[in-house]
């Protein structure tokens, strides 16, 4: 597919993407027909696409993201340092989930008093 459907599908702009490409997130797309400049994207390219753009609406950089997309490709990896670095990753997201239900509390008990006196005592 071409990056207009890439991005169609993903809901993501084209200079998103072409962003992606020059910090190393995507791969950079064949260009089969060398007499024009149309990149072909494949179903991989939109699958990788969507989990960038869910991660960082849970509110991962990009060098987080890009630190496990490093891992899960690079063969120099073996299987038990990419199960480590997941594993780790995994550890940072149950703490941002404990970290966003003390928020979401908190939110909940400010919402509550909106409109009543402040008489909470220092």
């Amino acid at each position: 597919m071409r990056i207009g459907e890439l991005c169609a599908k993903a809901g993501v702009p084209r200079d998103t993407v072409r962003y992606y490409e020059r910090q190393g997130l995507l791969e950079q797309a064949s260009q089969p027909n060398g007499s024009n400049n149309y990149k072909v994207y494949s179903a991989v390219d939109l699958q990788r696409l969507k989990m960038i753009k869910h991660a960082k609406m849970l509110g991962f950089t990009l060098s987080e993201i890009a630190e496990v997309l490093a891992v899960w490709v690079d063969s120099q990896f073996s299987v038990e340092q990419k199960k480590a670095s997941l594993q780790r990753k995994l550890v940072q997201i149950e703490e941002k989930e404990r970290a966003l239900a003390e928020l979401r509390v908190g939110i909940i008990n400010a919402l509550n008093k909106v409109g009543q006196p402040c008489d909470d005592a220092f």
